[in-house]
């Protein structure tokens, strides 16, 4: 039961971040945006090329996040590659060249280094090293963006990169990016219990264990973060145990719908692990659906 990735701003072509509003009228992302959305590459270029001997910081800013895109938007920037995941499986999708990730780099950096406080572009730039499956480089970026962007709550944008690593099944990559943030902000307890996750999936349960262990004592009354450590003594035949840390996570579990679920999982492990088909049938009917109330049968 990761949490679920911070919703972002993007920007149009491949997921880079837009501009703030604080940008001047005349240097609108919907300018350049919408050229490159109708492929008109070049007009972009001549565009937000003309921006960059501004004397307005912000505008050269604006030239440079513009110009990544420009040089992703080519048709021979693209490439197909193999992605490989970490549990045996992989998917064919799109990437781009590494000379045009490198160049898009090298503008968003500059853009940060005119608008530091813009986390538009501290976004953009992970988001690039995301897709172009440059999980160190990525790790280098966190870390950097993690001690230049003084905005509240930072982390909760953060957090959204481990996420999606996590459901592309990257969980090495995830765990990489998750003890940059556990540097950053010690002590937090969506950080190690994400990395209790990852390593869980990855099969490395002495490790998973004391990573949802400490998370669990520094957010007792967190339901996720409980609930995942029943999950995982579950999965490693700590019964007992399992059976503790689930009924605990369901009682602080306010979430309706989430609990509803919960329980349902909790009931296949009643009907399962504990062997008791006449309880688990009482769970089933108030919280599954009706092809799901598979202990009915046997209590009947």
């Amino acid at each position: 039961m990761l949490r679920r990735p911070v919703p972002r701003c993007l920007f149009a072509l491949m997921a880079l971040s837009i501009c703030r509003t604080a940008c001047a009228q005349e240097t609108s992302p919907e300018q350049w945006q919408k050229l490159i959305r109708a492929g008109k590459i070049e007009e972009a270029r001549a565009l937000c090329s003309g921006w960059l001997n501004s004397p307005d910081t912000l505008k050269k800013a604006e030239a440079h996040k513009c110009l990544s895109n420009v040089v992703l938007g080519g048709k021979d920037s693209e490439v197909v590659l193999l992605e490989a995941d970490d549990v045996g499986g992989g998917e064919m999708r799109s990437s781009f060249l590494d000379a045009a990730v490198d160049e898009a780099v090298k503008h968003l950096d500059e853009a940060l280094r005119l608008a530091p406080q813009d986390l538009s572009i501290h976004q953009g730039r992970l988001h690039l090293l995301e897709v172009s499956m440059r999980y160190e480089e990525m790790a280098k970026a966190l870390d950097e963006s993690c001690k230049i962007y003084q905005g509240e709550n930072a982390i909760g944008s953060w957090l959204a990169y481990p996420n999606e690593l996590y459901e592309s099944r990257h969980y090495r990559a995830s765990i990489s990016l998750l003890n940059i943030l556990d540097q950053h902000y010690p002590n937090n307890h969506e950080v190690l219990g994400n990395i209790g996750a990852d390593y869980s999936l990855l099969k490395e349960d002495d490790k998973a264990i004391e990573y949802l262990r400490k998370a669990v004592d520094l957010a007792p009354d967190d339901p996720i973060e409980t609930w995942n450590l029943g999950r995982l003594y579950d999965f490693t035949n700590k019964t007992q145990l399992a059976d503790q840390w689930y009924q605990k996570a369901l009682a602080l579990d306010t979430d309706p719908e989430r609990r509803r679920n919960s329980a349902c999982l909790y009931a296949q492990f009643v009907e399962k692990k504990l062997h008791d088909p006449k309880r688990a049938c009482e769970l089933q009917k108030a919280n599954c659906e009706p092809k799901d109330q598979t202990a009915c049968t046997k209590a009947n």
